[in-house]
């Protein structure tokens, strides 16, 4: 079963030492010595010169990074997209109470810490794409994707053009959750 990135995060920060031989602390440390960096791209090329592997560098560096310095929902969606995202998340609410959003650098999360999509501003028409990335096994098969971004892992992808097809996104959510 697929992890959601914050549990994706959460692991390799738990295999950190073992990896590397020094903490979390130590290398945020060891970043704040050697900077300051221009780009957090940057901070991650100098983490791999230390010879750390690339998505180890980039776990550091987000949790090295002031929070205040990552996008927002708005700026990855644009305004249009973020109130739409808003409202799916707060109807998902209601029956997923552990439902968590997270914000990367190109898309949003959405999901529990097993069964997740990642939503997308939409390239072509309004509104926002959503990839469901992992699905229950016993599922009814969702088909594959096409390409979202350069990942393979998106079993479905739906656009969401409007509120009114939030009710469709909800039911295909729940059909990869199994429900």
């Amino acid at each position: 079963m697929a992890l959601d990135p914050e549990a994706m995060d959460a692991a390799v920060l738990g295999n950190l030492v073992a990896k590397t031989g020094r903490g979390l602390e130590d290398w945020v440390a060891a970043l704040e010595a050697a900077g300051p960096f221009a780009r957090p791209g940057e901070a991650v090329t100098w983490l791999k010169s230390q010879g750390m592997g690339h998505v180890t560098a980039q776990v550091v560096v987000r949790h090295w990074q002031p929070a205040a310095s990552g996008p927002s929902v708005e700026t990855v969606l644009g305004p249009d997209g973020a109130v739409l995202f808003q409202s799916l998340a707060a109807a998902l609410r209601a029956e997923v109470p552990d439902l968590r959003v997270g914000v990367r650098k190109g898309y949003v999360t959405l999901g529990t810490r097993t069964q997740f999509a990642v939503a997308v501003p939409a390239k072509r028409g309004p509104g926002i794409l959503l990839g469901i990335v992992a699905q229950a096994s016993g599922a009814p098969l969702l088909p594959p994707a096409p390409p979202m971004g350069g990942s393979d892992r998106f079993r479905f992808l739906l656009q969401v053009p409007e509120d009114s097809a939030i009710k469709e996104a909800i039911s295909h959510l729940r059909a990869a959750a199994g429900a």
